[in-house]
Formats: C-alpha cells, structure tokens, sequence
C-alpha cells in the first residue's frame, strides 16, 4: 500500500488533486477487498473441484459443472486483480505528482536530487 500523505504543505492549487488521491485511494481499498473476496470463491470453486468423485475428466458431468464455475470464479478474480493494479498505479502517479510539485515548493538545498 501507498504510504505518502499529499496532504501535507498542500496548497489552493492542489485542491482537486487531493480530492482525485481521496477518491483513487477509496478505490484501491474497495477493489483490494474486491480481490480478496474473489480469491476466497476461486479457492472454495477449486476444492469443489478436488472433491468431485474420480475420474476427475470432462466425461463426468459433475467434475465438468464445478470445473467451469471454477474457470468462471478464476477469471473474474484475474479481472478485479487487473482493475486493482491499474488504480494502484494511478495513485502512485498521482502521489507522484504531489511529490513533484512539493519538490518545486522546496528550497534549493532540500530538493530531491535528480
């Protein structure tokens, strides 16, 4: 997780990119619950799976059925982990901009070096 406050020494100007960080920020935590929640169904889909009677193939229906609920849970977990990814890498830009522009506020001699 993020651990940069864009909050601190933030000026007027910087008003809506602090209401873009909150809410970006929001999103991360509800899509990193999402994932979590999605990886739980995928794991109890999977032993559904393993606990399908032999032979574990698509001639058994049963297997075939959890199978494809199994398939179906895995790649809606596999969406939500990219849509998490994506919203983390848009608050780290956004927490990268506010490190720029507290960068320029600085004096010369507490500036990041290049």
């Amino acid at each position: 997780m993020m651990h940069f406050n864009p909050f601190k020494e933030a000026g007027e100007s910087q008003g809506a990119n602090i209401s873009r960080y909150r809410e970006t920020f929001a999103e991360v935590e509800a899509l990193d619950a999402l994932v979590r929640r999605a990886r739980r169904q995928a794991d109890l889909t999977l032993k559904r799976v393993n606990a399908v009677p032999q032979p574990h193939s698509v001639g058994n229906a049963v297997f075939a059925i959890e199978l494809e609920r199994h398939r179906a849970d895995r790649e809606t977990m596999f969406e939500a982990m990219r849509k998490l990814d994506a919203a983390r890498q848009a608050l780290r830009a956004i927490a990268s901009d506010f490190a720029m522009d507290q960068d320029k506020t600085a004096p010369m001699d507490l500036r990041r070096p290049a």
